[in-house]
């Protein structure tokens, strides 16, 4: 009786062992790249290519070129953003002394894509309402010098300077 209960439990565990390991995850790599609680398929996002990435940035934000320069009263250069969608690739560079954030690529991406979110910015919008918006979201008061140059999603360019001496 009692080498068949050790058969009976030995039997059980070799089959739990066989169990667990049978429905294990068996691809680590891919697993531990992937946030949780998301699902990916590889095979989709290899078929995403850089045109794609572009078009969808520029549709993103209204535009495909973002060029800003603001001095301020304490600072030469306090503002520097440029932000460049090709075809090649995305330059981004954002300089920001109030804030102390000098970055280069998708740092300065990640830092600039919530703004840029909230600019809404559009060819029709005047100029004072274009220079208070940006303004505000990237946390400058009062200025000595203003030069913005957009390029919207249809190719048009336009250009809003201003200069005080507040």
């Amino acid at each position: 009786m009692n080498l068949k209960k050790y058969t009976i439990f030995t039997l059980s565990l070799l089959t739990s062992f066989l169990l667990l390991g049978a429905c294990g995850n068996t691809n680590k790599e891919e697993e531990e790249n992937v946030p949780d609680g998301t699902v990916t398929n590889p095979q989709q996002s290899e078929t995403i290519d850089e045109s794609q990435t572009t078009e969808n940035q520029e549709n993103e934000f209204g535009f495909q070129s973002f060029n800003l320069h603001i001095d301020t009263v304490e600072n030469k250069d306090s503002v520097l953003v440029e932000y460049n969608v090709n075809q090649a690739d995305t330059d981004v560079k954002y300089t920001n002394v109030q804030q102390t954030a000098d970055l280069q690529g998708d740092s300065a991406y990640a830092l600039l894509q919530p703004i840029f979110m909230e600019l809404h910015l559009t060819k029709e919008m005047s100029d004072e309402e274009v220079i208070e918006k940006v303004t505000s979201q990237f946390g400058v008061n009062a200025f000595n010098n203003f030069n913005l140059e957009v390029e919207y999603a249809d190719g048009e360019n336009k250009t809003y300077t201003a200069n005080t001496t507040e």
